[in-house]
């Protein structure tokens, strides 16, 4: 209910028009060219790009990525982004690491250090992991390198993307498809001269799936949830709840203080409340926040996090405090057990 971003629920129509009655689609065929020509042009247009291709974001699509983008030098890749990607980059003894200020939760000052250091290629996800603040102010600072952005959480969201990405991936996990179905899209035809990006194998329907549901999210409503479930949760807990940090609409990095969130998100379960303690959490890792932690936090501090976010389709105000009444609640009865 509140892991919208990072679990939404499958879009089964769309899952269904993913491939045909065949293994390969026949793509020798005129039409089956022409269908998939008029759906790439159409899905690159609605983005403002030239050019889309499949992306799976494993973490073999990714090393093969930053291995071509390192023809750029240097790589800056924000050490907050889809975990694929950054695992990877810890293979590739030419990229650095940048870690968000644990202060702010920003990354820019790491990034303009990057650029001191002659960084020309920089990978950014539009929302950092776990504390999901935003990463947009980086498209201006970012203008004249090469950058590969993560717009995935921009789109279910409904947020402005950026205008200077160069390339921009698109995860369908976060917008009801099933993993391992993306799209990477450039600005020019050419890949930037990146040939080997040209290479690749066509899936059937796969870009009028991500139009569908690029649309289905563009629908969602102004209101901000995160908000207002914020203000009914500290009624009650007063100063057992805070914020980490300030981040856009229906998004909330929300702590518990001396709570262990797993606990709490365990007991909600019944309750048909589901919820994360950030991605290591939601891919079935026993570990609290990477990002936290590698920006300094303790590893107690981490398991604090719960990373909220809404579906403004779905809810509405009653919902939203008879949940945190619910989570107020069970957080109280946990630490009383706590002793």
């Amino acid at each position: 209910m509140f892991d919208f971003l990072h679990n939404p629920p499958l879009n089964r129509e769309l899952i269904n028009m993913l491939g045909g009655d065949r293994v390969n689609m026949l793509s020798i065929t005129p039409n089956a060219q022409q269908k998939s020509k008029k759906d790439n042009q159409a899905l690159s247009e609605t983005l403002h790009c030239a050019i889309s291709r499949p992306f799976s974001f494993s973490l073999e699509s990714f090393s093969f990525l930053l291995s071509l983008c390192e023809a750029y030098g240097r790589v800056g890749v924000i050490a907050s982004a889809n975990k694929m990607l950054y695992e990877a980059s810890r293979t590739h003894n030419n990229c650095i690491q940048i870690i968000p200020n644990i202060d702010n939760g920003s990354v820019e000052s790491g990034v303009r250090e990057a650029l001191s250091n002659g960084v020309k290629c920089f990978f950014v996800p539009y929302l950092n992991e776990d504390i999901l603040t935003s990463n947009l102010y980086l498209d201006e600072i970012l203008h004249s390198c090469f950058s590969v952005w993560d717009i995935s959480y921009a789109l279910a969201l409904n947020l402005p993307l950026p205008k200077n990405a160069n390339f921009m991936l698109i995860n369908g996990e976060n917008l009801g498809v099933l993993r391992g179905y993306g799209i990477l899209c450039s600005k020019k035809s050419d890949f930037f001269g990146l040939s080997a990006l040209s290479m690749y194998l066509e899936i059937e329907n796969l870009y009028e799936v991500f139009i569908k549901a690029i649309s289905l999210k563009q629908e969602c409503s102004g209101i901000d949830y995160a908000c207002r479930f914020f203000e009914h949760i500290k009624e009650i807990l007063h100063d057992d709840v805070y914020r980490f940090y300030n981040t856009p609409k229906n998004t909330l990095p929300l702590g518990l203080v001396s709570s262990r969130a797993r606990n709490l998100i365990q007991s909600l379960l019944f309750d048909d409340i589901s919820l994360i303690n950030g991605v290591d959490c939601l891919y079935g890792f026993s570990s609290p926040s990477f990002v936290l932690q590698l920006m300094g936090f303790s590893e107690d501090r981490a398991r604090e996090l719960l990373c909220l976010s809404f579906n403004n389709q779905n809810i509405d105000d009653t919902t939203i405090k008879e949940s945190a009444i619910k989570i107020a609640n069970n957080f109280l009865q946990l630490k009383k057990l706590q002793g």
